[in-house]
């Protein structure tokens, strides 16, 4: 990808300031910005029989870590689909996860949150392609989860949704779940007439990336309305850079989805949504980047989108990462999840025209078991919530 100037850079160029609509305007007779609190949170594979009621222990233990951080945009990352999986219910489970949960105090010194308005937009994951194809190369075409557009057991699985104390225009949300990989210029897609391709590798056919999509759940931009202005919520959740052949499929594949988003921020024109709306954000946009990644910096795979798209790129605020103890512990301050010894995986990145007050990742140190949070954030998930206050500059 040929590195594009920054938006703050190009305001400059033209002789504006690096401004916009504003954030979240002057606290009520204070004359003090506010500010807003946007975090992510991977509570690994929870399913729709364990949010449609109350009473599941992980359920549980994820939103007291939500109750303890309360912040105004979540996503959730891993929680199904239970639209696109088929199952018969009376509400999204979006909306049952906030009704059983969210709303419910999960302990005596916490209070519920209700998020008015949610989002759960379908994901890639276990929906195969209308003719058959044999995308992971098994010998077998039609198949889940290996033959799906995105890895799941069936429609829906591993898929994420959004829950906001902030309104957001729904009219106005761009998904990309239907954008092909192969429309990305200089895409990195591991084809069947590369050099080296062997048994051992998973490659498409000429034929297969005609239908093959780059998002292995959906890309998605949801406008914000804070106070007077607008913030685009970016969220992904790209397929991890892992389990693949010899060619580094998946590595190559979670390169382009994080390059997306990067690409958007930058106004790139090659880009379209679901709608067929063509073009990125302009240039004098608000935004902040959340969510699971699958990608972090300094990584001994063969690529480093971590590193090339968010810390080197100009067109995110990457100055105030969040910390924890627990991770500091493991050797990594940064660190957002337990494999790997400690990777930071999940993001919360503002635009350079926003400034991040405070953040932090929700972990623990050994030793400060706090009102047991330590136990709460362990049965959640091998992810850590990550948060950041955003206001403007």
């Amino acid at each position: 990808m040929t590195r594009h100037t920054s938006r703050r850079r190009l305001l400059q160029t033209l002789g504006v300031a690096a401004t916009g609509p504003t954030l979240a305007g002057l606290a009520s007779g204070r004359g003090k910005p506010t500010t807003t609190r946007f975090a992510a949170f991977n509570v690994v594979e929870l399913e729709t029989e364990q949010v449609q009621s109350p009473g599941d222990p992980q359920a549980a233990a994820a939103a007291r870590v939500i109750q303890e951080v309360r912040p105004d945009v979540l996503v959730v990352n891993e929680l199904t689909n239970n639209l696109q999986e088929g199952v018969a219910t009376d509400t999204p489970n979006v909306e049952a996860f906030v009704e059983n949960y969210l709303t419910v105090p999960q302990r005596d010194d916490l209070e519920g949150i209700d998020y008015p308005y949610t989002l759960q937009p379908d994901s890639n994951t276990g929906v195969l392609p209308e003719a058959d194809y044999d995308f992971n190369k098994d010998g077998s075409a039609g198949e889940r989860p290996g033959d799906a557009f995105g890895f799941g057991f069936y429609p829906g699985h591993y898929a994420f949704v959004v829950a906001s104390r902030v309104p957001f225009d729904e009219s106005a949300v761009r998904t990309f779940q239907e954008f092909r990989w192969a429309d990305m210029p200089g895409n990195l897609i591991p084809l069947e007439s590369d050099p080296g391709t062997d048994t051992d590798a998973i490659y498409l056919t000429e034929a297969e990336t005609e239908v093959y999509r780059l998002s292995s759940k959906t890309h998605v931009d949801v406008p914000f309305e804070v106070d007077d202005g607008v913030v685009h919520g970016l969220f992904a959740h790209p397929t991890p850079s892992a389990f693949d052949g010899a060619n580094n499929f998946n590595g190559r594949w979670n390169h382009d989805e994080v390059r997306f988003f990067a690409d958007y921020v930058a106004g790139e024109d090659y880009i379209y949504d679901d709608s067929g709306q063509s073009g990125g954000l302009g240039a004098d946009a608000d935004y902040v980047l959340l969510g699971d990644m699958n990608a972090g910096p300094g990584s001994d795979r063969p690529l480093d989108p971590a590193t090339t798209y968010f810390l080197e790129n100009p067109d995110f605020d990457t100055s105030s990462l969040p910390t924890s103890p627990g991770g500091a512990q493991r050797g990594n301050p940064y660190a957002t999840a337990t494999f790997g010894g400690g990777s930071q995986v999940d993001w919360v990145l503002p635009s350079p025209s926003l400034s991040t007050r405070r953040s932090s990742v929700v972990w623990p140190s050994r030793n400060a078991e706090k009102r047991g949070l330590g136990a709460d954030v362990a049965a959640a998930s091998d992810h850590r919530l990550v948060w950041a206050n955003v206001t403007r500059r």
